[in-house]
């Protein structure tokens, strides 16, 4: 009441707009000017869309635009205004149309505030499109020598990675002011050339510019990209050195705690954390949670997330991703849900890390569902990361098609070297090794170098599909045609496709030459070879460096005793068990994941307490009696118990994919494919009935194990029973 007895006692009420905070009082200072007569004068009117337009609600921005709308002549002070206004909306896009609008009218020319404004703008879109056409109205207006104008310039091109052009433009500035050094520190910080962002930051220093906040606000970001904690410290120490009231500033205490986190020094971080008291930052919460969920404490960064009193997308993001690295990848999810259900919209960072959790649990119908609703059409279709996330998805739900889709869309210019990386893996894992090194040269017609991850993608490629001959010129010319070195993992790769073939001998001479001590993975690899070949020779040597480097590993003794087995030698098959006895080691459990309408089923062998124990039970004996009458004999060859043969057919009876598959027969549509992934090496026999199951019902199977995929259909499995 106080405040409208002022508007009607005082006709020159616009001076209370400086302290005006709501647009519903900015409304009625409107209708006071309007009551008292002054809402024709060109200062009334550009006062109130000035004060609506920056107000930062959509409703005043819409208010502001009509206003602006009912003047036949803006002056330029209005344009900038409303160009201005909107290039801090959510639709920067429009202030680019104002622009437009203003130059096409010729009403007023452009000045040195125009395009800073516009440049602010063109930042935050997903093209860099207009910022070039914008950069030639800047020329045109000759406006490029401006500091105001050419440092709008090079946040705009440090923005989308351009930090050649960037430096350019800095270089050419014949005055460098605090801002042009800031806006280049920080995109050498965003694009991960920590190196040159404190090359620069000493040339800063020498030149006599004292940083700022902002200063060391981005140095801080660049510690954290290094991951050099004791850089960070000595640019801690810089703050109190050039920097006063630090206790009182919120942004850089939270960048300290960010810093700090990031290094893995969480202690620090919790110092600095709690010395800011009730003023803590959501960002330096978020910091705190996400530095502890690095750490493997995840229980602490949920606790952390609990006690938060506001949680913005980066706060939720923070513990989604925590659990999504932890392997908590349920929870990631669930959480995710509790996020959605409280209207809380996902950002790049929250898809990329739900569609990761999506990918390892195999969670096809929920990560199909984030693509329509939030990237397929949305703003985020032109970010290459989520790009490659999608792909992967796809990929690794079992939907490889659709992965290759949406990689023959993608434009030339976003075909970056992680996105070929991420569809050259998924062909990998799916077998499709002639697809796979197609994309490859697909990647070096375009220009780009493939790196070490490229050459681990092809090569697991040729292994999965028995391109040996394509698989060794690949791995020759690592390092002829493009100077990379091979790695332990490229090594892996080749041990692999040549054992899997039965070049044992070849492979077995490879891990004697290369330069490097084999490690476990790649005697596996060779070991379970092996099996397959039943080389009891090699297979000895690769199982004794298995056990001697994993020795509390219950799966190599598993696969080294199965390998005497085959071959006969009982007692040293027996010997290998006792020994896992004696020592306690037993094999992991196995477990399968299956997904419906959205929520995870988790089946563990032999494990009959889900809620729909009985029926899965019944559905298993039907699928029994269906295999036994086409001929279906289990084979019991690895059941290690020393138990009747009705007993260990049971134990495969109830291995864990076989239960994933009982309750998908059970529920998923006879069009929907059934897709399982699970933890371990599918056995012989689960493949052997799986081939049978998906001719006997007419139904399409995919099963993902630690291998690679297997699809089947019409009684034959997509890796050609070479696995």
């Amino acid at each position: 009441m106080m405040w409208k007895r002022f508007l009607l006692e005082n006709p020159s009420s616009l001076c209370l707009l400086e302290s005006c905070k709501s647009f519903k009082q900015g409304l009625q200072i409107h209708a006071q000017t309007i009551v008292n007569g002054l809402h024709h004068q060109i200062f009334s009117i550009s006062r109130l869309i000035s004060f609506f337009s920056l107000l930062g609600s959509k409703d005043g921005l819409d208010h502001s635009r009509l206003l602006f709308s009912q003047i036949d002549c803006p002056n330029l002070f209005m344009w900038n205004t409303m160009i201005r206004g909107y290039s801090r909306s959510d639709n920067p896009r429009e202030a680019i149309v104002l622009y437009m609008s203003m130059i096409a009218k010729g009403i007023a020319p452009p000045n040195n505030f125009t395009f800073p404004f516009l440049l602010n703008s063109c930042a935050r879109l997903s093209s860099l499109e207009p910022g070039h056409e914008v950069h030639s109205h800047i020329i045109k207006h000759g406006f490029e020598s401006d500091l105001f104008v050419r440092n709008a310039l090079i946040h705009l091109y440090s923005v989308f990675g351009n930090l050649n052009l960037a430096r350019t433009l800095f270089d050419e500035n014949l005055v460098r002011d605090l801002v042009s050094y800031n806006t280049m520190i920080k995109g050498y910080a965003e694009v991960n050339q920590p190196e040159s962002a404190l090359c620069l930051f000493g040339e800063m220093q020498n030149s006599g510019i004292l940083p700022d906040e902002y200063t060391f606000v981005a140095l801080f970001s660049v510690c954290s990209v290094l991951n050099e904690p004791n850089v960070g410290k000595q640019i801690h120490a810089l703050v109190y050195k050039n920097l006063s009231s630090i206790d009182s500033n919120i942004l850089l205490k939270s960048a300290i705690v960010d810093m700090y986190a990031k290094c893995g020094l969480i202690n620090i971080a919790e110092r600095v954390f709690n010395t800011m008291g009730t003023s803590k930052s959501a960002a330096a919460w978020s910091s705190m949670v996400s530095g502890y969920a690095r750490c493997g404490e995840i229980n602490v960064a949920r606790k952390l997330f609990n006690h938060m009193h506001e949680r913005d997308v980066i706060s939720w993001t923070a513990m989604i991703s925590g659990y999504s690295q932890a392997g908590q990848c349920s929870e990631a999810l669930e959480l995710f849900k509790e996020m959605e259900a409280l209207g809380i919209k996902p950002d790049e960072v929250t898809l990329v890390a739900v569609l990761s959790a999506c990918a390892r649990l195999g969670a096809f119908d929920l990560g199909k569902r984030l693509y329509l609703q939030y990237i397929e059409n949305g703003v985020f279709n032109q970010n290459t990361i989520l790009t490659a996330a999608v792909m992967d998805m796809y990929a690794k739900c079992g939907s490889i098609d659709s992965a290759l889709k949406i990689f023959r869309r993608v434009g030339k210019k976003m075909k970056t070297g992680f996105v070929f990386n991420s569809m050259i893996s998924g062909l990998a894992q799916h077998g499709l090794g002639e697809t796979a090194i197609t994309v490859f040269r697909e990647l070096i017609s375009t220009g780009l170098k493939p790196d070490e991850v490229t050459f681990v993608g092809v090569l697991c490629a040729c292994g999965h599909s028995g391109l040996v001959e394509e698989g060794k010129k690949l791995f020759e010319s690592m390092f002829n045609a493009y100077g990379i070195k091979p790695r332990m993992e490229h090594y892996g790769c080749m041990v692999d496709l040549l054992g899997r073939y039965g070049r044992l001998e070849e492979a077995y001479d490879l891990v004697q030459k290369m330069p490097f001590e084999a490690n476990s993975v790649i005697w596996r690899a060779l070991l379970s070879a092996c099996r397959t070949h039943g080389n009891v020779k090699i297979g000895e040597i690769a199982g004794q460096k298995l056990l001697e480097m994993e020795a509390r590993h219950g799966a190599r003794y598993v696969l080294l005793s199965n390998i005497l087995a085959d071959a006969n030698q009982w007692e040293e098959a027996r010997q290998v068990r006792k020994v896992m006895e004696d020592h306690g080691i037993r094999k992991p459990p196995g477990w399968s994941y299956i997904e419906l309408g959205g929520a995870i089923h988790r089946f563990v062998a032999s494990d009959k307490s889900h809620p729909q124990g009985k029926d899965i039970e019944l559905m298993l004996k039907d699928m029994a009696m269906r295999l036994k009458s086409a001929g279906y004999v289990p084979n019991t060859a690895q059941v290690m118990f020393d138990i009747d043969e009705e007993e260990k057919e049971s134990v495969v009876s109830y291995h864990s994919e076989k239960l994933a598959l009982a309750f998908g027969l059970m529920h998923c549509s006879p069009t929907d494919t059934i897709r399982i992934v699970k933890n371990l090496r599918i056995c012989a026999d689960c493949h052997k009935a799986f081939k049978l199951v998906s001719e006997i019902y007419g139904r399409e199977i995919t099963v993902r194990d630690t291998m690679r995929f297997h699809h089947f259909r019409n009684g034959s499995c997509s890796c050609m029973d070479f696995w």
